[in-house]
């Protein structure tokens, strides 16, 4: 007896490929990024930069390779979905039929990368595989699932430089990607037929695109407020530029973006407004949605604790960073509605890193 359940969906894009539905498009979110509320434009100084503002590379410290920098996050729906497909019979047409029934409404998130790099002052180069699926079940009466899913595999490269003192970042960052997406809706019958692997393998587009990025960093160092010494950012970020058309699959959108950050003692505090002009194709003007609020705490060198406010709702963080091992716990949520406070879909990620 056939068991093509939605492990088969969730695993095709796994092996061989982002995700979206009303959510905001990312070719990668950066697990510490995310850890401060996704408020990254004006802090980036580390490999992050090549993603979120490449002007960052120039305040890079040290010198890092990573062989190994795999991330993975499950949305709080997605294990007892995927649980509870485990055991149906998807080619008998009741059994699918009730469970898509009683996931009706839910929203089931599942996502994976896998991103080595090497970075140093100035330059970083990272290898790129992401990849996450959507999964929802509508229409009671007549059930029927909707898959949206992106996969991404490229490469990029980044380089910055610091002028005016060491106060003006100026940085450059390009991306090549290869992209399968897959955003449909299928019935029971569609999903019991013996050729719905077949099906999901036709209903994939693939596309191919050359990104570039362009980044500025303004820094304040030193400001004395009160009794403490404070170091101003001020940065900006045009992402996405160029051949962001991803022939038939999913476009990656350009946007600007604007980060604010401060530096205090062991404290690094940030806000960020993304998407300014709306150029986002997610269907809506929402600010909240726009909004990026965080900070992190080293409490020591290799420990540290990132919270903040990620399209109006919390996120949590901690990283152990050691020379040859990251390892990184994150727990946010992400608006998969019109507006920020109509529809969350809390997830849960891990990073490990090995390298030196």
């Amino acid at each position: 007896m056939k068991k093509m359940s939605l492990l088969a969906v969730v695993f095709f894009f796994l092996c061989f490929n982002n995700i979206s539905a009303k959510e905001y498009p990312s070719i990668y979110k950066g697990i510490r990024p995310m850890g401060m509320g996704g408020a990254f434009v004006a802090v980036s100084n580390d490999s992050n930069a090549l993603f979120y503002n490449p002007a960052g590379l120039a305040d890079i410290t040290e010198r890092r390779v990573s062989l190994l920098n795999l991330g993975v996050e499950f949305g709080r729906k997605a294990y007892n979905t995927i649980k509870d497909a485990r055991g149906v019979d998807f080619e008998d047409e009741s059994e699918t039929a009730g469970f898509l029934r009683d996931h009706i409404g839910e929203y089931s998130h599942v996502g994976a990368n896998l991103v080595p790099f090497y970075s140093r002052p100035n330059f970083a180069f990272a290898l790129i595989g992401t990849t996450s699926v959507n999964l929802q079940a509508r229409n009671r009466q007549y059930p029927k699932l909707v898959i949206d899913a992106v996969g991404d595999a490229g490469a990029a490269i980044g380089y910055a430089h610091a002028f005016l003192d060491n106060t003006l970042l100026v940085g450059a960052s390009g991306k090549f990607i290869t992209r399968k997406s897959l955003d449909k809706e299928y019935s029971v019958l569609d999903i019991t037929t013996d050729d719905f692997n077949d099906k999901i393998d036709n209903d994939t587009e693939d596309g191919i695109g050359g990104l570039l990025d362009l980044g500025l960093i303004y820094l304040l160092k030193d400001i004395q407020i009160s009794t403490k010494n404070v170091d101003f950012r001020f940065g900006i970020s045009a992402a996405n530029l160029g051949n962001n058309d991803m022939g038939d699959a999913k476009n990656i959108d350009d946007h600007i973006d604007l980060g604010f950050a401060a530096n205090i003692d062991n404290w690094m505090f940030a806000l960020d407004y993304v998407d300014v002009f709306t150029q986002m194709n997610v269907g809506d003007e929402d600010a909240t949605k726009r909004i990026r609020i965080g900070a992190e705490y080293a409490f020591k060198p290799y420990l540290l604790f990132r919270f903040g406010f990620y399209q109006g709702y919390t996120t949590f963080g901690i990283g152990l960073n050691k020379k040859n091992v990251q390892f990184d716990l994150l727990s946010y949520a992400e608006e998969v509605a019109a507006y920020s406070g109509q529809r969350s879909d809390r997830r849960y990620a891990l990073r490990l890193g090995l390298g030196f």
